[in-house]
């Protein structure tokens, strides 16, 4: 069963709609291009913090952990 991790970061976490939209577009290419059955494909997301990614090179230490807390 094929599986599909995405990693995402960012201002604000993805809401429902655009998760729905990417996994029905996401399934619709494994079928296509692999032959994945409708339904097999695994998805999962993966919200990261800022200070989990190399957003830390770029940014101030006080700047990540406000962004930190507002994803709490």
């Amino acid at each position: 069963m094929p599986m599909l991790e995405v990693f995402y970061c960012g201002d604000q976490p993805p809401d429902y709609a655009h998760k729905r939209l990417f996994a029905a577009e996401a399934s619709a290419i494994f079928q296509q291009i692999i032959g994945t059955p409708p339904g097999r494909l695994q998805l999962i997301v993966r919200v990261l913090a800022p200070e989990d990614t190399l957003a830390v090179l770029d940014s101030d230490p006080s700047d990540l952990a406000e962004a930190h807390n507002h994803q709490k």
